[in-house]
């Protein structure tokens, strides 16, 4: 049985456990032939829609638009990967520590994974945690209050707030707002119709997000943070991405490659993406995003040119447990 039968097979194995009204979209790419594929739970019964362009929230899949964006200002020679954070800030981090825009880009900065006691604020919205969180509370954070986890560049260690802060230096260096900058450079040139930052400006059919029990959860609104999360998509869209990546002549996606560091056994961090090497199999490229009622993935193998683009109502902690596992085999 090929990888994609058993993948799928694997699939429909998970959604039986999952609660009524989940719902899963993936595309996967062999060379040049996509297929895509939709199942949907409703109590007892599972269904096949066409929902490739159906729209989800992808998380931290945002991060993969955001390192490439980065990485293109690179090869366009706007911007050194190695040039400092100070540099395009207008205070000063408390400590002045030396962390660079790769630093951030490859979650080597040392910043911690939040700002610390984000959550305690007054104006805190536990269903939409990031929409009340204001540039100059996170100012105040980093002037003031910051502690750094480990000197920039030592090792790696996952980071919101380095690609919220990534995400604003470049709104800075190209003049407007992140999300116009995205459109600009990604969506409108991959001709990704149905990927937005604002649930207004979907036209697509919006899929409501589930949490662990099956109880609908409110979309997020990502706020300051949205050069870590908050793009809303399609497996549909996201295929078009995950083509443009696998293009072997694609000079932003070797960049983002070559740049990229141990992070534990067989896992590499590089620019906007999760490199695996395990013996005997090609590299595999990955990303995965959650909010608190969505689940995401990007697998690329651009040796094999393979993809598979992962849009799920599954709750995070659900979906890394049963349905990352199965997608690296997929695009084996």
């Amino acid at each position: 049985m090929c990888y994609t039968e058993t993948f799928y097979k694997d699939i429909c194995t998970v959604l039986g456990r999952l609660p009524s009204h989940t719902e899963i979209s993936f595309a996967i790419t062999d060379e040049d032939e996509t297929s895509y594929y939709g199942l949907r739970k409703d109590e007892n019964e599972i269904s096949y829609p066409i929902n490739s362009s159906s729209a989800f929230e992808i998380g931290s899949v945002t991060k993969s638009f955001t390192g490439n964006i980065l990485t293109n200002l690179a090869v366009e020679n706007k911007i050194n990967l190695d040039a400092q954070l100070s540099d395009f800030l207008s205070f000063k981090l408390k400590g002045n520590p030396p962390i660079t825009l790769k630093h951030l880009a490859m979650h080597t900065s040392g910043l911690p994974r939040m700002s610390i006691g984000y959550d305690e604020r007054n104006n805190f919205i536990r269903e939409n945690p990031f929409i009340n969180y204001k540039e100059d509370e996170l100012i105040s954070y980093l002037e003031k209050e910051l502690v750094l986890e480990s000197f920039p560049g030592e090792k790696v260690s996952y980071s919101n707030l380095g690609y919220a802060i990534l995400g604003q230096i470049i709104a800075k260096i190209e003049g407007q707002s992140l999300p116009d900058v995205m459109r600009k450079r990604i969506f409108d040139v991959l001709e990704m119709r149905n990927s937005v930052f604002n649930i207004d400006g979907i036209t697509a059919k919006l899929i409501k997000g589930l949490d662990k029990e099956g109880n609908f959860t409110p979309y997020w609104n990502s706020g300051i943070f949205n050069g870590s999360l908050g793009v809303i998509s399609t497996a549909e869209d996201l295929n078009k991405f995950a083509k443009n990546v696998l293009n072997p002549a694609n000079k932003v996606t070797d960049l983002q490659i070559k740049n990229s560091i141990y992070a534990k056994p067989n896992v590499y961090s590089a620019i906007g993406w999760v490199l695996v090497k395990t013996s005997g199999s090609s590299p595999i490229l990955k990303i995965n995003g959650g909010t608190a009622g969505f689940a995401c993935s990007i697998f690329l193998n651009r040796k094999n040119q393979k993809a598979l683009s992962f849009c799920s109502n599954i709750h995070p902690d659900t979906y890394m447990e049963w349905i990352e596992p199965l997608c690296a085999m997929a695009v084996k």
